[in-house]
C-alpha cells in the first residue's frame, strides 16, 4: 500500500499515525505547498521513513485561494500517486474537502488513531462530543485532528533532496492557479 501525507504544519503526529498504520512492503510520500522554509520539515519525513518528499512550488501558485490549492494536491495525486490507499492531511486544512471533491473520494476529518485489520483501514474521529469508528475505503482523504501528540521513530538517517515540483511538472493550466484559479474575485486592489 501506497501512502501520501500532506505536511499542512508539524508533520510528527501525522508520522506517529502512519508509522502505526503502515506494515512491510508499504511506502508513503511527503508532500507540502511553498517555499524552502518546508525542506526541513520535509526531511524529517524522510528520517521517519517516508519514501519520496516532495515541495510544490511554482511562482504561478502565488496567490492561490483554498480552492486552487486543492487543484494543485488534486494534479500531484492524479500524476504521481493515483492509486494511493490514502491521502493524509497532517491537521485539518480547508483544502482537503476540496481535494475529497476533486479526486471523488471520500473524507474523513478530526482523526485520531487509524489502524489496519484484516478487511483495511479503520479511522476514529473525535468531534469532541461524539467519536465515530469507520470503515476507510481505498482512496479515501484524511485530516488529523490538531493537536495530537504522538511520537514517531527516526528510522533512517539519509536526507535526500526534496524534490522541486512547479505547475508544468504537475501539469497544471496556467489559469487554473494562482489568482487566475481563485474563486475569489477581486473587484479593486488599493
Amino acid at each position: 500500500m501506497d501512502h501520501v501525507l500532506f505536511v499542512t504544519g508539524n508533520p510528527g503526529p501525522a508520522l506517529g499515525v502512519l508509522q502505526s498504520l503502515i506494515q512491510d512492503g508499504d511506502t508513503f510520500s511527503a508532500v507540502a505547498i511553498g517555499g524552502d522554509k518546508l525542506d526541513d520539515m520535509l526531511k524529517t519525513c524522510t528520517s521517519a521513513g517516508a519514501s519520496g518528499i516532495y515541495r510544490l512550488m511554482d511562482e504561478g501558485f502565488m496567490g492561490s485561494d483554498t480552492w486552487a490549492l486543492a487543484r494543485i494536491y488534486a494534479a500531484f495525486v492524479g500524476k504521481y500517486s493515483p492509486d494511493a490507499e490514502t491521502f493524509i492531511f497532517a491537521r485539518h486544512s480547508s483544502a482537503m474537502p476540496m481535494l475529497a471533491h476533486l479526486i471523488r473520494a471520500q473524507q474523513f476529518c478530526y482523526v485520531t488513531e487509524i489502524v489496519r485489520d484484516a478487511e483495511g483501514i479503520v479511522a476514529t474521529q473525535d468531534y469532541g462530543d461524539e467519536r465515530r469508528i469507520c470503515r476507510v475505503p481505498r482512496g479515501s482523504v484524511i485530516s488529523l485532528k490538531d493537536d495530537l501528540q504522538i511520537p514517531f521513530e527516526r528510522k533512517s538517517a539519509r536526507t535526500p533532496d526534496v524534490k522541486i515540483l512547479g505547475r508544468e511538472d504537475i501539469e497544471l493550466a496556467e489559469r487554473s492557479v494562482g489568482f487566475c484559479g481563485s474563486r475569489v474575485l477581486a473587484r479593486e486592489v488599493c
